[in-house]
């Protein structure tokens, strides 16, 4: 019993946090200066015009709305941890939503029980009625900068249940963009890349959802690592971003070795990657990229009909098929999987 204690004695004591409510007209007042929505935090604002409808709405109504997360930062800032959606909603209907001005100036839908909102803009509204939004008052929640930064991801991630829910990777990239930019940008400048989009062929809710950010950080977390995965895929992921972030791992090296793995592997096109179903396949991508990267040097001098006959022999091999598919993110099956891949794709003597 004193271990557990002690656990949740040391979890209650790395989050610092504080409350009080505070109308939306006072959230704009603070927004970029003292409220920061990051531009590529803010390009995940993505609720439909019905989602926006409902809340302007609910405001209208007078309806309680759940309290909205944010993190301050050593400057005293307020960044957005829960609550993207709304706040977004409410700056983007009074058109104030900067650096994704496209999103600004839309038009109400009916609503389920003020039908005649339909077809109005923020000025189509009487002042009134604009003043009520702007004096709607919500509950914020503040975690403080002294907060535990595995807290902080706890927290985001626990909290994220709205109806537009954030993936893993666009909550790691939010929260430790706060310790560092440089390697999400490199993370970001690797997956915009021509030939990898075309390799993976990502569908646009993907590239939206930042699939291929997460797909170079695990090629990054995996390659000549794979022996340390001692958790699920998506936890040894963010560990190793948050290491990255710091410095306390050397990813320097895989850059090259990243973007030569995907111009051989391109030479076989997105069919390289995908399953006898025609999909891409995470755990293929894994053994590929591994199998290949742990052997470049051969597979850049040597005809591609031997990579082909590599890949096939990867999609034909049982051992690689049972640690594939259902749960194969659990730890050992990622070991097993890349283990398998390093012996398939080795030099044929």
């Amino acid at each position: 019993m004193s271990n557990l204690e002690d656990q949740i004695l040391s979890g209650r004591n790395s989050l610092s946090a504080d409350r009080l409510d505070m109308s939306f007209g006072e959230l704009m007042n603070m927004y970029s200066n003292e409220l920061v929505i990051d531009p590529e935090f803010q390009r995940l604002f993505r609720w439909d015009l019905e989602q926006r409808s409902r809340f302007i709405e609910s405001l209208l109504l007078g309806i309680p709305i759940p309290s909205i997360f944010v993190a301050e930062d050593t400057d005293g800032r307020w960044e957005i941890v829960d609550g993207l959606q709304r706040l977004s909603t409410i700056l983007s209907f009074f058109g104030m939503l900067k650096h994704t001005p496209e999103k600004n100036g839309w038009t109400l839908m009916a609503g389920d029980v003020v039908e005649s909102l339909e077809g109005l803009g923020i000025s189509d509204l009487p002042i009134k009625y604009q003043l009520n939004i702007k004096r709607s008052v919500c509950r914020i929640e503040v975690v403080k900068w002294d907060s535990n930064y595995d807290m902080r991801y706890e927290l985001f991630n626990r909290l994220n249940t709205g109806g537009s829910p954030l993936t893993d990777q666009e909550i790691r990239n939010c929260i430790f963009r706060g310790i560092s930019v440089e390697f999400t940008n490199l993370i970001k400048h690797l997956s915009s890349k021509d030939d990898f989009i075309e390799l993976v062929q990502p569908t646009q809710k993907q590239q939206d959802e930042l699939y291929l950010d997460e797909l170079v950080l695990r090629f990054f977390s995996l390659f000549q690592n794979h022996e340390n995965v001692n958790k699920n895929l998506s936890e040894h992921m963010t560990e190793y971003m948050k290491m990255a972030t710091k410095d306390e791992v050397d990813y320097e090296g895989k850059v090259e070795v990243f973007n030569r793995v995907v111009e051989i592997v391109s030479s076989l096109g997105r069919s390289a990657l995908s399953g006898r179903n025609g999909q891409f396949s995470t755990s293929l991508y894994d053994g590929i990229f591994n199998g290949v990267a742990g052997n470049i040097e051969y597979f850049e001098q040597s005809d591609r009909s031997k990579l082909q006959e590599k890949v096939e022999a990867l999609k034909d091999d049982e051992e690689f098929k049972k640690v594939s598919g259902v749960a194969s993110n659990y730890k050992e099956r990622v070991k097993k999987r890349i283990e398998r891949a390093l012996e398939v794709f080795s030099p044929d003597e």
